[in-house]
């Protein structure tokens, strides 16, 4: 699942850099390594962190304009800006504009690919084992997800303050 989030990344990224007058086409290699890894960190760390209702909400959503607001997406964005700056070199103005408007895209992709049936969340989410996905959602630690995990989860974990949350009034 990663190999294709990274193909995705990268053919979002080498189009924003060729319509990108402000960032050289030889730094296209280094731009997608920082995006890459700015937008997987991110989701692990939201992932880990069981910031499941801000992931799931901002796996449904393929309007950029909507994604910038969520709280998982403004951290990738702040951080892949700041890598930018230090990793690449560009300056803060260029890699703030170009950050704010790569991962918007990319979110946007992934988001239609699981609307489509071409990607599934739980794969997503199981893609960041090793203190991620695994371990938030396989409650028990068997190795597998199933209907005990979820109980658990609910009744044990986050993700009943998650799902407590939607539905307060």
């Amino acid at each position: 699942m990663i190999d294709k989030l990274q193909q995705i990344i990268q053919q979002v990224t080498t189009q924003e850099i060729d319509n990108n007058n402000d960032i050289a086409n030889n730094l296209a290699g280094n731009v997608a390594k920082e995006t890459g890894s700015s937008l997987i960190d991110g989701l692990k760390s939201a992932v880990s962190g069981g910031n499941l209702s801000d992931l799931t909400n901002m796996l449904s959503h393929t309007d950029t304009n909507a994604l910038t607001s969520n709280p998982v997406v403004k951290n990738i964005i702040s951080s892949l800006a700041s890598k930018l700056g230090v990793n690449v070199g560009l300056d803060s103005s260029t890699a703030s504009s170009f950050a704010s408007a790569i991962i918007p895209q990319i979110i946007s992709m992934i988001a239609s690919k699981v609307k489509s049936g071409d990607f599934n969340i739980s794969d997503i989410m199981n893609s960041f084992n090793g203190g991620g996905a695994g371990a938030v959602l396989d409650q028990n630690g068997d190795g597998k997800i199933g209907i005990d995990d979820a109980i658990s989860a609910v009744t044990k974990g986050k993700l009943g303050d998650t799902l407590g949350g939607l539905f307060k009034k």
